[in-house]
């Protein structure tokens, strides 16, 4: 009996200690921000704009390192008022507000403002970096061809490693018609884009990378001050002044959802957020492998 309360007695001194370690282990250095992809091919910003691409930026100068964090159109979400949506509808119905109500209350996390970007205006932007070079198979070679109607002259001869321009790029990222990946290919499809635009702006100066945001700001519209822009700019330049690295997440993970609907006719995936919020945090509170 003695020495079971004398275990019972330790076990409870340790407790604190316990908790204290788990404390210690919550990653305090991270800036989340979120990067909106207006649907369609209009010219300007639309104010009832479908975002089919949501990306969670999220800034580690803990670990050193960018996190790019995909979340699926289709993903089944409560919208502010606790009605179910998909979330590719929260920025069209609550505006920048709501959407990050809603995805700070489901993964947990502040996020310091947001960006929708009009990809339209994202072109050039590649086409001064120097394009990029991206590993295509048949079905997305027929879908570039498609989407651009097989007139551009840099379109590809076929499958395999090719050189994209922006326009080629923008064909490329937007198809979800290609293979049985769907939303979940199209979005690794910009995660690939996006992660060598990363590296090429590794060789820019801070002045530079100022003056490729100048270039694409005309499509943009955002819940961010000047100066807000300017510090968000800045921690990732020193990200990548220092050799960050560039990390791919996306939400939901294999496992943690189900094809359903909403409604009677609208398909969706049925995301369990929970599931979701802890593979979420285990990456951002632990250094990669």
């Amino acid at each position: 009996m003695l020495r079971r309360f004398v275990f019972l007695l330790l076990l409870l001194l340790m407790l604190p200690c316990a908790s204290l370690a788990q404390e210690a282990e919550i990653n305090t250095q991270l800036t989340h921000y979120l990067l909106l992809g207006q649907d369609g091919y209009a010219e300007d910003i639309v104010e009832d704009a479908r975002t089919d691409t949501i990306v969670i930026v999220s800034l580690d100068e803990k670990y050193n390192r960018v996190i790019m964090t995909s979340v699926l159109r289709d993903s089944k979400i409560k919208n502010p008022r606790g009605n179910e949506t998909k979330a590719n509808l929260l920025y069209r119905y609550h505006g920048f507000d709501g959407m990050i109500e809603c995805l700070e209350r489901e993964l947990d996390i502040e996020i310091e403002g947001a960006v929708l970007v009009n990809f339209e205006h994202v072109k050039p932007v590649i086409d001064a970096l120097g394009g990029v070079d991206i590993e295509i198979d048949e079905s997305e070679y027929l879908a570039i061809r498609s989407i651009l109607l097989g007139r551009d002259p840099n379109m590809p001869k076929g499958p395999g490693k090719v050189h994209m321009t922006g326009r080629i790029a923008l064909a490329y990222m937007r198809t979800r018609a290609t293979g049985s990946g769907g939303d979940f290919s199209r979005t690794q499809r910009q995660r690939k884009v996006v992660s060598q635009l990363f590296d090429k702006c590794r060789e820019l100066s801070l002045v530079d990378l100022i003056g490729v945001y100048n270039q694409v700001s005309s499509g943009m519209k955002m819940n961010l001050s000047a100066m807000d822009v300017l510090k968000a700019i800045s921690k990732g330049y020193g990200l990548i002044a220092g050799g960050a690295d560039f990390v791919e997440f996306a939400i939901p993970q294999r496992g943690t959802y189900a094809y359903g609907t909403i409604g009677d006719s609208s398909s969706a995936l049925d995301v369990r957020w929970k599931s979701n919020c802890t593979k979420f945090h285990e990456l951002l509170n632990q250094p990669a492998e």
